[in-house]
């Protein structure tokens, strides 16, 4: 096989080096002039490999190239600030720092005081960056300096200030995708979301118009299978990876996981290894999959380390692990990263994650600490309560305004709260005392969508409040009556079994006709819509559940299309395998009578199950469970079920 340099002619190097670059084909000419023994000893050689290398990424080959140059020809002073510049962007800022405090070149200060400025930045000393901002002179650089300049107030949390610092940067220098990012973070901070979406949709439309070659949109369009364009220049100078990423966190922060999802899929396509550690991050946020791999990205993060790992990867990932209850894995992640717990973690968040992880072992004590905690946040918005009132009968709007914002932050912080007090008796099967959690947490939270099916929830399995949980549950669904697939099956399942339960027998086979239209358009040939079927499973566990094994098997053997299709999983087995166990206990007893009609029927059910469920597990297993043993499968235990009523069938 030939290599990239016999294709080109002797005495034409030069050229095709020089056109690979303009045509920003960097990976091409650094394979060539990697090719060429001279390069490595020549001062025109590494100039050109450490540019390549800059250009693609590589900080670490460009610094190693820049040494060299150093070393070759050190009365060149910008080489110097070359081989400072790619120690930083590798993250090696205090090399990069040393090497920076050796550059006395007048016609290099400013520029040295920007890279100084950038690394303190980068070490979070943020008093340092600011005093070498302001010994900055170059009037040229006036966008760039008030990009800086806002920075830095961002990191104080001044958010109103540095958005007024990068709207004067665009209009001094015109329009910068990464200024427009920051501008457009700054209102995603303040909760502006409307205008930091117009930010990013500019930086979108104007990414796909200069930079037509990065395949914005390809994922969604070929379902994945683009080919991967890598990391070019021209990704890092559209801005297009920030933005998008921007618009997936102002997704998700507003519920809809799919528009995170497809935010993300919109990006330049890239292999995994080629992605930034943020977009790594939120895609871990946003697997479809499960919490298998997204906690496994989170590991990989946080295991690289700042500045590297994005700053908000411990949280995620411990809440990611409390999500799928691993919480010896968060304690264990919280022992190991002590260093990470005080600069990371706020003490709101802290305490939280201590009484969800202490709760496991001694409740008494997660409940006081979650107590302590309620009544801080508690007393903080009562105050902010009567500052809101205050303000709005006085002129000043933008008082108002931030009064609001505090005061649903403030709520925001109180929700989780007061969720995780609920849920320690609701663990024990106390439903009465989850609903007295949920009272207490009225005052602050009743008018939230959040506390309001989480009320539902507690109501229905009281089993003896099912009008006041239809209540609850009836807004949900109105809300999304145009598109009822957009609401929860569990919601729509136990809305069916309230009104079934208090008699409305009329408005549960509506709205089950009203389910099974909607999947009937959105099409359901892959098995991935499972409203009706969890609606069904449900009302057949609830008859089976009041003695009516002959209606209720019916419909569960409905729910999974008679045991044949793709609905038959560890998920929906689950059920089946309850409801024919409560069967064959309640023959065994002989306290249940059943048509043989309806035993051949159920037989005929599970002979089904067996035949398709051969290989399909029929256990749940955690996000990061391996076990080394095959699983059972649905297959086996069906047949084992059927062998046991054929058994009973046979005694007399």
């Amino acid at each position: 096989m030939f290599s990239q340099n016999m294709l080109i002619r002797d005495g034409e190097y030069t050229k095709s080096i020089y056109t690979m670059i303009k045509e920003e084909r960097f990976q091409e000419a650094i394979n060539v002039l990697n090719g060429i023994p001279e390069v490595s000893t020549t001062r025109a050689g590494l100039s050109l490999l450490g540019h390549c290398y800059y250009q693609t990424q590589d900080f670490i080959e460009a610094s190693n190239c820049y040494e060299h140059l150093v070393n070759l020809v050190p009365d060149v002073p910008e080489y110097k600030l070359y081989y400072a510049q790619s120690l930083f962007q590798a993250g090696l800022f205090e090399e990069a720092h040393k090497i920076s405090t050796t550059l006395d070149a007048p016609q290099l200060k400013d520029k040295v005081l920007q890279l100084q400025s950038a690394i303190a930045y980068g070490n979070e000393d943020y008093s340092t960056a600011q005093s070498l901002l302001l010994q900055r002179q170059d009037t040229s650089q006036e966008a760039t300096v008030k990009n800086d300049e806002g920075c830095l107030l961002f990191q104080a949390n001044m958010f109103e200030d540095a958005l007024q610092r990068y709207v004067s940067a665009l209009q001094a220098g015109g329009f910068n995708p990464h200024i427009a990012y920051n501008a457009a973070l700054c209102h995603y901070r303040k909760k502006e979301n409307s205008q930091a979406l117009n930010y990013i949709a500019e930086i979108v439309e104007r990414g796909i118009r200069n930079h037509p070659e990065l395949g914005v949109g390809a994922q969604a369009e070929t379902e994945g299978g683009a080919r991967s364009v890598g990391n070019p220049p021209a990704l890092a100078a559209s801005g297009l990876a920030q933005a998008f990423n921007l618009k997936a966190a102002i997704e998700y922060q507003e519920g809809n996981v799919e528009g995170s999802r497809e935010a993300l899929t919109d990006l330049p396509p890239r292999l995994e290894p080629e992605l930034d550690p943020v977009t790594l991050h939120n895609m871990a946020l946003t697997d479809p999959v499960g919490g298998g791999a997204g906690l496994r990205r989170l590991a990989f993060l946080l295991e690289l380390g700042p500045p590297t790992c994005p700053p908000e990867t411990f949280a995620n990932l411990l809440l990611l692990c409390c999500k799928h209850e691993m919480y010896d894995t968060a304690a264990d992640i919280l022992a190991e990263h002590t260093h990470l717990t005080y600069k990371y973690l706020s003490p709101y968040m802290y305490d939280l994650l201590d009484a969800l992880i202490t709760a496991q072992s001694t409740p008494e004590e997660a409940e006081q600490k979650l107590g302590v905690l309620a009544n801080n946040i508690g007393g903080r918005l009562r105050s902010l309560a009567a500052k809101v009132q205050e303000c709005r009968s006085a002129p000043d709007q933008n008082a108002l305004r931030v009064a609001l914002r505090e005061y649903e932050s403030a709520l925001e912080s109180y929700l989780p709260v007061a969720m995780a007090r609920a849920w320690i008796p609701w663990r024990a099967d106390d439903f009465q005392g989850a609903e007295r959690e949920f009272r207490a947490s009225a005052e602050f939270c009743s008018e939230t969508p959040t506390w309001r099916l989480h009320a539902a929830h507690v109501l229905f399995m009281r089993g003896d409040r099912y009008k006041e949980a239809a209540a609850f549950y009836e807004p949900i669904v109105r809300q999304n009556y145009d598109d009822i697939l957009a609401v929860s099956a569990s919601v729509l399942a136990n809305l069916c079994v309230a009104y079934i339960m208090t008699s409305q027998n009329e408005e549960a086979e509506e709205l089950m006709r009203k389910v099974e239209r909607a999947e009937e358009r959105k099409g359901n040939a892959n098995g991935q819509c499972l409203h009706l079927c969890i609606v069904n499973l449900v009302i057949g566990t609830l008859y089976c559940a009041k003695g009516n094994y002959e209606f209720g098997l019916s419909r569960i053997a409905h729910a999974l299309d008679g045991g044949s299709g793709a609905r038959l999983c560890a998920d929906t087995w689950l059920h089946v395998k309850r409801c024919v166990l409560g069967l064959l206990t309640g023959l065994s007893k002989q306290t249940i009578v059943l048509p043989s009609i309806a035993i051949q029927e159920t037989l005929s059910f599970l002979r089904t199950c067996e035949a398709y469920g051969l290989t399909i597990p029929s256990v749940l297993t955690g996000p990061l469970e391996e076990t080394g043993e095959q699983p059972p499968t649905i297959g086996l235990e069906a047949r084992k079920l059927r062998a046991l009523l054929l058994r009973l069938m046979e005694y007399k």
